[in-house]
């Protein structure tokens, strides 16, 4: 059986660099402080960061161009890389040729946790990344993917963008600006073997992103918390590591996982987002006219990925099962007793992150409330 699409190693250069740039994260906590606790490193980044402004021509000494490197785990049919080839696209039009984004899909210059701590250092310039990587410097967006909280997986849509503001000042805090997002699920379980109750979980080794929302859920689930890079995810179900993954149908097809899984337990327990980042500081050193090129590309490239998901989800589903995959429906009654176990969870996972964490979640509740 053929295995997903591997990363390659980046190319001797800057994409290189980037890789063996980043640290590991050993004090999670202290990554989590506010940049602006630290505006004199700021100061300094910002020097740094204009190494990547490019002198303009002889006859139009006062034009400057710019190239940006973007990293992106999917692989490269996955609807969120293809969102952010889309976002470089717009952008390069948007400024006439003047700022490149030179995309790298499938973990190239890095897992997702380092390429999103090499953005917050400023030593890489643009993420997609959701809470496997940006989630652990900024963990009040996890609340934005809290289990069961969206009733149609477009709703994710509507949060996102009216409490953009709210996002953004989070994020700016860690040192990151938010330019649009990509939205993965709903996500349910690809499984070894087939089952279709909340007590078969009890002792089921699940495979979930190195994340503090996931190892809580799979805990609150009575499952055992078995986090694993996403570049590894394969391998632990195929050796018997996991018993099983949750994640999306794109995600589950372009990553052939139910190959090695063979069962997909609909649970649809989490719609989740990732956020188009951009190190705060180069964005703020960019012209203003770039600046909002960059967020309608955002938004531009964001709503045209959750059109492309949604057809996506029902197509791949179609294909997987035309290859021998089964899909297995929770027995009646199972669907409740998820919702209700994951219930006070959610409350204590918010309430351990904090007043900003529980602030977000009561807007992102008002935003849904009002629809």
């Amino acid at each position: 059986m053929a295995q997903p699409a591997s990363a390659e190693a980046p190319p001797a250069g800057p994409a290189q660099r980037v890789r063996d740039d980043v640290p590991g994260l050993q004090q999670e906590r202290r990554n989590e402080m506010p940049n602006r606790k630290h505006k004199h490193l700021r100061t300094m980044m910002k020097a740094a960061l204009a190494s990547v402004v490019l002198a303009g021509s002889s006859m139009a000494a006062s034009a400057q161009s710019y190239n940006f490197r973007l990293s992106n785990l999917y692989p490269e049919n996955h609807p969120m890389c293809v969102q952010t080839h889309n976002f470089a696209k717009f952008v390069e039009e948007g400024t006439d040729g003047d700022v490149q984004v030179e995309v790298f899909c499938n973990n190239q210059l890095g897992n997702e946790r380092e390429a999103s701590e090499a953005v917050r250092r400023g030593s890489l310039e643009m993420v997609m990344s959701g809470g496997g990587g940006l989630g652990r410097f900024i963990q009040e967006l996890y609340m934005l993917e809290l289990p069961f909280l969206y009733p149609e997986t477009r709703d994710i849509n509507t949060v996102t963008w009216a409490l953009v503001d709210d996002i953004n000042a989070l994020a700016n805090d860690r040192g990151y600006e938010i330019l649009g997002f990509g939205y993965e699920g709903p996500r349910s379980i690809n499984s070894v073997e087939s089952f279709n109750t909340l007590e078969e979980l009890q002792n089921y080794k699940l495979r979930i992103p190195e994340a503090p929302l996931y190892v809580g859920m799979a805990r609150a689930l009575g499952a055992v918390p078995t986090p694993t890079a996403f570049t590894e995810a394969y391998t632990s179900l195929q050796t018997g590591v996991a018993d099983g993954m949750e994640s999306g149908p794109s995600t589950t097809y372009n990553n052939k996982f139910f190959e090695v899984a063979p069962y997909y337990v609909q649970t649809e327990h989490i719609v989740n987002p990732c956020y188009l980042a951009i190190n705060l500081d180069l964005f703020e050193s960019l012209p203003e006219e770039y600046q909002e090129v960059l967020r309608g590309a955002g938004r531009r490239s964001t709503d045209i990925m959750l059109e492309d998901v949604l057809a996506s989800n029902e197509e791949v589903m179609n294909t997987m099962k035309e290859q021998g995959l089964t899909v297995v429906e929770l027995a009646p009654g199972e669907a409740e007793k998820f919702r209700e176990t994951l219930k006070p969870f959610s409350e204590e996972f918010a309430q351990s992150i904090g007043a900003d964490a529980v602030d977000l979640l009561n807007g992102i509740r008002e935003v849904l409330d009002a629809q």
